[in-house]
């Protein structure tokens, strides 16, 4: 494929249904991990591809790729002790799941710039 923008967009569509089926749905919870096993794997997937489908040497794609690792894995990090602390501010996730909800919309935004047939 040579745009990935339909692609970037859809796994993150998919990855935001899931968290709104754990928040509205929780009865058919197995339904939503699937769901979101496949489209978080799928986009992690698809966020590391891009770093060599655009870049345009190798030198741009090791910064590239540095750049996208140390703001990601930061994320990874802080997310969960965060969502925790949410938890126990509110006694719920609602506020955990509806910030995961609007990070996976904007995960659809820029995956949708991202999936462009272009080169940096």
């Amino acid at each position: 494929m040579k745009d990935q923008r339909a692609l970037a967009v859809g796994v993150s569509l998919a990855t935001c249904l899931s968290l709104l089926g754990f928040w509205q749905a929780p009865a058919l919870a197995t339904l939503w991990v699937v769901l979101f096993g496949f489209s978080a794997g799928s986009a992690f997937v698809l966020g590391l591809a891009f770093v060599s489908l655009r870049a345009s040497h190798s030198h741009q794609a090791a910064t590239l790729s540095g750049m996208a690792q140390c703001l990601g894995y930061s994320l990874a990090a802080v997310g969960p002790p965060l969502a925790g602390l949410a938890h126990d501010a509110t006694g719920g996730w609602n506020v955990a799941l509806g910030l995961c909800i609007i990070a996976a919309l904007l995960m659809a935004a820029f995956g949708g710039l991202a999936g462009r047939a272009t080169t940096i």
